[in-house]
């Protein structure tokens, strides 16, 4: 997967959207109702695609500061969208150039103040709102907050989940040799470098526990595209761009290990002044050993045999280790250790 791999889902929405509108150009002919259909799909999707780029790299420290931000963007986005469309669309349906200095003062002219100003705060308001939906989304984790509104979870659920143990290497070592605070900024850089690889492989996130980050992902996309696979070369990569950035502020550049296996969990919402939905079972706790045996087989990356054996297509090398007795489980595992072709 690429950063370019989200554009085709952008045009398609945006295509939908276009397609609502698309019918107040049926008295202008037939031709012109495809030009401006074909045209609002390729603005909007592309300008909101590359809105998304740029917000996702936006961190600001105060969670209201980042909201406002980003409302603005998205105003001015569609404002940049809808200027482009009508500019473009005004001048083929009249048949007159882009240049033509008549056609912006007709424009202009067409423009009613008070319907200007209701658009306007009209188009805060909306992006305020879905603004609002997105960054509580993003801070409780992709589809927390579906879960909660539907109570998917009120009452315990088992489902199959792929579920993987990441861990910064080191870090007793790293923390008594930075301290206390610069080795919770080092985490909280390691984890925000972890955002881009986790939303690309379409994984979700658990909770995390110190320096370590408990992973998981539904099978039936996971396992197809290899993506509990692909996340960590992807974070690899990520770490080794920003190696600079690492090295200027620690010293050093954080390494990771990880393991993974597939297998039945459940999940259920606990807590009523702080809900949280957690997972039990047996498949946590060989996904959690399998990570531990990392230092010990020398491999950085560990995966079970029943994942291994279950993956419909990869680029990677999986290299048999041999089984292996768990603590927690009374029968051995199959150990692979994975890496790219």
């Amino acid at each position: 997967m690429n950063k370019f791999g989200g554009y085709p889902r952008f045009l398609a929405i945006a295509y939908v959207i276009s397609a609502a509108h698309t019918p107040l150009f049926f008295r202008f002919g037939w031709v012109a109702t495809l030009i401006m259909f074909l045209l609002s799909g390729i603005v909007f999707g592309t300008t909101f695609f590359f809105l998304g780029l740029i917000s996702s790299r936006i961190r600001l420290r105060s969670f209201f500061v980042q909201l406002f931000v980003q409302t603005v963007l998205v105003c001015l986005n569609i404002a940049v969208s809808i200027s482009i469309v009508g500019v473009v669309g005004a001048a083929v349906l009249s048949g007159t150039s882009l240049f033509d200095a008549v056609l912006y003062r007709n424009l202009l002219g067409m423009i009613e103040p008070n319907f200007a100003v209701g658009a306007i705060l009209l188009g805060l308001l909306f992006a305020f709102g879905v603004n609002s939906i997105g960054a509580i989304s993003r801070k409780l984790g992709p589809g927390v907050l579906w879960n909660w509104m539907t109570g998917k979870y009120y009452s315990p659920r088992e489902e199959e989940l792929i579920v993987m143990f990441l861990d910064m290497k080191d870090s007793t070592t790293i923390a008594e040799s930075l301290g206390t605070l610069r080795f919770s900024s080092l985490v909280r850089d390691f984890f925000a470098d972890l955002t881009g690889p986790l939303q690309k492989t379409g994984a979700r996130v658990s909770h995390y526990i110190g320096d370590e980050a408990v992973i998981y992902w539904f099978p039936k996309v996971a396992l197809k595209k290899a993506a509990c696979l692909e996340l960590v070369p992807l974070f690899e990569g990520v770490l080794t761009l920003r190696s600079n950035h690492y090295v200027e502020k620690y010293g050093f550049v954080p390494e990771f290990k990880a393991g993974a296996h597939i297998g039945p969990v459940v999940a259920t919402e606990v807590g009523e002044v702080k809900s949280e939905v957690v997972f039990h079972g047996d498949t946590l706790n060989t996904a959690a050993r399998i990570q531990g045996l990392c230092g010990e087989e020398g491999h950085g990356f560990l995966v079970s045999g029943e994942l291994a054996n279950r993956l419909e297509s990869t680029g990677y090398a999986l290299t048999f280790l041999g089984n292996r007795l768990v603590k927690g489980r009374v029968k051995e595992i199959e150990l692979y250790a994975v890496r790219p072709i």
